[in-house]
């Protein structure tokens, strides 16, 4: 993991690729760690990607879900699915720094045409808040967002579920927001997250919060169908490209 910031050009993209997913998040609610990963690791090792992502997710989603009415007891009916992710994620973890970036830059791949896929084909398994549903969602988001900080199958889940739009959203927050405590922890625990790369994804965090605010913004000029399918299938093509050039 690094111990001083990157190069001035290193530096100044990877702040421009959070502030391109900021401002897809904005736009479209969906997409912020898909948008980072997807680039991110053409640059930077895709470990220093996770560490840099930490922050940036725990801080957003909580936002989401803490500002929705009826999240405590949000909170109560998914509590299985929000342990089961956040300790998964932390113990995943533990191990980023000894997977060879290959097989890291695979998982994010999987993890990206997943995320794009489900989207794109409006794929709705029909899932319940069983115990057993939500385990199975905790632990497989938990094993893919541990390596990748991309957490498809709790978009999966939550859509599976067919909740009303508010619940639906405080639910996919808190799950979200969980993977984010999972995360933080976990990249701090494994000393992913020092004190260059806590600065760095700290200014990471307020450079995508300026980005939201800018998707905020344009949200209204644009067409959110196109826009959004867009934006699915270069997140598909990139996550494609990483699966290919790391297996071939």
């Amino acid at each position: 993991m690094i111990s001083a910031f990157p190069e001035t050009t290193t530096f100044l993209t990877i702040l421009a690729i959070f502030l391109l997913a900021g401002t897809v998040k904005g736009s479209l609610g969906i997409g912020f760690p898909a948008i980072v990963m997807s680039i991110l690791p053409i640059i930077v090792e895709p470990a220093l990607g996770v560490a840099l992502l930490a922050i940036p997710i725990f801080v957003t989603n909580g936002a989401q879900f803490l500002t929705v009415t009826g999240w405590p007891a949000i909170t109560r009916r998914f509590l299985i699915a929000g342990i089961s992710v956040a300790v998964t994620i932390f113990v995943v973890v533990q191990f980023v720094d000894d997977v060879p970036s290959r097989w890291i830059n695979i998982a994010v791949g999987v993890s990206l045409v997943l995320f794009a896929l489900t989207s794109l084909l409006k794929l709705e398994l029909r899932m319940t808040e069983h115990p057993a549903w939500q385990f199975v969602a905790g632990i497989t988001s938990g094993l893919i967002g541990g390596l990748s900080a991309v957490k498809a199958p709790i978009m999966i889940y939550t859509v599976g579920l067919k909740l009303p739009r508010e619940e639906f959203i405080c639910a996919a927050g808190f799950l979200f927001f969980m993977g984010g405590i999972g995360l933080t922890l976990g990249t701090l625990s494994a000393s992913l997250l020092n004190g260059v790369t806590t600065l760095f994804s700290l200014i990471c965090c307020a450079v995508a919060l300026v980005g939201f605010r800018i998707g905020a913004m344009i949200r209204k000029r644009l067409s959110d169908k196109v826009f959004r399918t867009t934006i699915l299938w270069v997140i598909l093509a990139l996550g494609l490209r990483l699966i290919f050039t790391n297996v071939l």
